[in-house]
C-alpha cells in the first residue's frame, strides 16, 4: 500500500452483477486503486454472487483462479496478496467446489485485458433464498446511487469514493458500536442509541443505510450485527 493510501478509509463494496464489472468503463491508477465507472461513481471494491464453473490452484499454490456465473455474464475470480506478508490467500479459491454458489468481496482489477476480482472474501451460500436478496439488492441500487450522490452533494463521505478520513463518520460509528457490543446475538438499539448520543430518529435512519447497503442485517428484532462474508 502506498503512503497516500495510508490516510484513506477501507472501501465500501458496491454490490453489483458480473455483467456490469465486465463492462463498465476501466480507469487504471498509479497512485491508489483502480475503479470502475458505474452511475458516475467510481467504485473499486465489489460484492458479487455467482455459480463456480470452473476451478484452477496451481500445483504449488502460489496462485489460484475461479469463474462465476450469475446468469448476465461470467466473471474471474483471483486470489489476492497480502503486501504486509507476501502471501496469497489461496485456501479462499480451493474452498468451493464447482456447482457451489458464492458471494465474494474484492478490488476489480485488469489482466492482459480481461476483468477479474482479486479475492478478499470468499463466503459459501448454502441458504437459496440468498439469491433472491442479492437481485433485490441489485434492484435497489438505483436507489442507493441516488443517496450516495445526496451525501456527494453535501459533502458527506460516501464510502465508495477514496476521500480523506478526517473524522469518524456516523455510520462508521454506529457499525463500530454494533462490533464493539455484540457478544453473540447482536447489539440492542437502545444501547446503539446510548453510546452513540444521536436520537433514536437519527440511529433507525442510519441502521436502515447499513441494512440496504449489505453491511449489517438483523438477527432479531431491534437487534444488530456486522454482516461478514
Amino acid at each position: 500500500m502506498s503512503e497516500d493510501n495510508k490516510d484513506f478509509k477501507r472501501l465500501t463494496a458496491f454490490r453489483t452483477s458480473l455483467n456490469t464489472v465486465n463492462i463498465a468503463n476501466y480507469v487504471p491508477v498509479d497512485k491508489g486503486a483502480d475503479y470502475l465507472e458505474v452511475n458516475k461513481l467510481k467504485v473499486s471494491r465489489v460484492r458479487v454472487v455467482g455459480t463456480v464453473v470452473s476451478k484452477t490452484v496451481a500445483e504449488d499454490r502460489s496462485y489460484a483462479f475461479l469463474t462465476i456465473d450469475d446468469s448476465t455474464d461470467t466473471l474471474s475470480l483471483a486470489s489476492s496478496k497480502n503486501f504486509n506478508t507476501g502471501e496469497t490467500n489461496v485456501e479462499l479459491i480451493e474452498k468451493p467446489v464447482i456447482g457451489d454458489i458464492v458471494e465474494v468481496i474484492g478490488r476489480v482489477n485488469e489482466w492482459e485485458g480481461k476483468r477479474k476480482v482479486n479475492c478478499e472474501t470468499l463466503k459459501i451460500i448454502k441458504d437459496p433464498n440468498h439469491w433472491l436478496y442479492h437481485k433485490v439488492e441489485l434492484l435497489l441500487s438505483g436507489e442507493k446511487v441516488e443517496r450516495i450522490e445526496e451525501k456527494k452533494e453535501k459533502g458527506i463521505s460516501t464510502g465508495v469514493e477514496a476521500e480523506k478520513a478526517e473524522s469518524e463518520s456516523e455510520e462508521d460509528m454506529i457499525m463500530r458500536i454494533i462490533k464493539d457490543n455484540d457478544i453473540g446475538k447482536g447489539t440492542n438499539i437502545s444501547l446503539i442509541v446510548k453510546q452513540s448520543n444521536l436520537s433514536q430518529k437519527k440511529v433507525e435512519d442510519v441502521l436502515k443505510t447499513l441494512l440496504i447497503d449489505g453491511l449489517i442485517y438483523e438477527p432479531s428484532k431491534h437487534s444488530y450485527k456486522i454482516l461478514d462474508v
